[in-house]
């Protein structure tokens, strides 16, 4: 047994099993530092914000018209001038999640002998999206506001 973890605990009515914390010496250092992002560089806020906005801008181009998964995938890219990219891997579960959630129908056809998943938003994706746009510019007003307030400091 690693040293510190010798004294582990179950307790069989509740099934829970109790580890107590390790001690600070036998941590790496180098995991602390790897698990802390870098919030003053660009690229942490960059990629926060294309994850974030990624589900908003999925929810957007079905808005417009039905579209199979790579064509989401182009439609994002294009609307958002490649500010937010995802990739395939990122469209397709997101795809999958809302469908389960209600908020996509999804209806197979067959172009050019292969058989494609189209994706429609429901009433209930069209509800979403309606109120992810309210959040999202509610929150856009805060971060204008902050901007401006920032500025008028440094002036």
């Amino acid at each position: 047994m690693t040293a510190g973890r010798a004294n582990l605990r179950v307790d069989t009515l509740n099934t829970k099993a109790y580890l107590p914390p390790m001690a600070a010496e036998t941590r790496s250092p180098r995991a602390v530092a790897r698990s802390m992002p870098n919030y003053a560089d660009p690229a942490y806020w960059q990629g926060t914000i294309k994850m974030s906005l990624s589900k908003y801008f999925v929810l957007s181009v079905l808005h417009h018209k039905p579209m199979h998964g790579y064509e989401v995938v182009q439609a994002v890219e294009r609307t958002t001038k490649g500010c937010c990219s995802p990739t395939e891997g990122t469209v397709y579960p997101m795809l999958n999640e809302f469908a389960a959630g209600g908020y996509l129908a999804v209806h197979s056809e067959i172009v050019q002998g292969r058989e494609r998943k189209v994706y429609t938003l429901t009433d209930k994706g069209r509800a979403a999206f309606q109120t992810a746009v309210a959040a999202w510019l509610e929150a856009t007003a805060c971060i204008v506001a902050g901007k401006c307030a920032a500025d008028r400091l440094t002036s």
